[in-house]
């Protein structure tokens, strides 16, 4: 069934990019609404972007949208992972800049504040998104693929040779529960060796180690270290969720990722939805719970950095 949120969500914070202040209010909405987000700074008769792979704005290090009047968002992954790990299919975000707020740097704050304003059923059945079809974005020696799955599965593939970051591989199925408890904390990251080039270029303006762990060589420098060992490769995996959201529908399907980023995960929905043989929409019966089954692909594969 389609759900929203009972009462309102009001959340402050800053942008972790462009590093100003940002207020949002996330409100129940109608069913069929989806996920909406309102420019309440922008005076325009079109200040509305919807959650939607078709106003997806390339750009690099974070995931934003744009409507057909330029009217923008940013940064808007963690947020639609928390919404989508959830089960959230409808809600209007009022927002007072152009960037959603960074908090810690995952989606566990927004996580907490949807589940303790209360999310309830609507009358209305929820459609899902099947992948059919074998797909596949390659950015030299990165690379994301979806194929055919009767859940949604994550496996990601991450690797930072001379770093304490290394290779890391993760597979998971996602449901409400392994999303609570293995992704949803997970905060993101960056080399001390990039943050000058970062900054230089208009990003990271807002990012402290209080919203982001910074790692320098085999060292994390944040004080109280990392929540998990491999926390690294499950915040990619939390931000790939975020960016399969833009799918509009839940997603049926084996994601797989080998050193990607936000780029190739937005070019791999709109390679999915150019055809309409790749995918199907229908409202499945039951929805298999089998375990994930270990494709190991990324054991035989080259040392290559990851792009954030």
């Amino acid at each position: 069934m389609q759900k929203t949120i009972e009462k309102n969500v009001i959340i402050v914070g800053t942008g972790i990019h462009l590093g100003r202040p940002v207020r949002l209010n996330i409100k129940p909405a109608p069913t069929h609404h989806g996920i909406v987000f309102k420019r309440l700074d922008v005076h325009h008769n079109n200040s509305l972007i919807e959650a939607n792979f078709k106003n997806i704005l390339s750009g690099e290090l974070c995931t934003s949208l744009v409507n057909e009047d330029g009217i923008s968002v940013k940064t808007v992954e963690h947020l639609l992972a928390a919404f989508s790990g959830l089960g959230i299919s409808n809600a209007l975000v009022e927002i007072d800049n152009e960037e959603i707020p960074i908090l810690d740097g995952s989606s566990i704050k927004f996580v907490k504040a949807l589940i303790k304003a209360g999310i309830c059923e609507q009358d209305e059945s929820l459609n899902f998104c099947s992948v059919k079809k074998s797909i596949k974005v390659v950015n030299k020696n990165s690379w994301v693929k979806l194929e055919p799955a009767n859940n949604l599965i994550l496996t990601v593939c991450i690797d930072y040779p001379n770093t304490c970051i290394g290779k890391q591989s993760l597979s998971l199925m996602i449901s409400k529960d392994t999303f609570q408890k293995e992704l949803c904390d997970n905060r993101t990251f960056c080399l001390k060796n990039d943050i000058k080039d970062m900054r230089s270029r208009g990003f990271a303006l807002g990012g402290s180690l209080d919203n982001a762990i910074v790692v320098d060589g085999y060292s994390v420098i944040n004080p109280k270290g990392l929540k998990r060992k491999d926390e690294f490769v499950r915040h990619k995996m939390l931000d790939a969720l975020g960016d399969l959201a833009l799918s509009g529908l839940p997603l049926l399907g084996h994601y797989m990722a080998f050193c990607a980023g936000h780029k190739l995960n937005n070019q791999l929905l709109i390679k999915l939805f150019s055809n309409h043989s790749n995918y199907q929409i229908s409202v499945p019966n039951n929805l298999n719970s089998e375990k994930y089954v270990d494709h190991n692909f990324c054991s035989t594969s080259q040392n290559y950095r990851a792009v954030i």
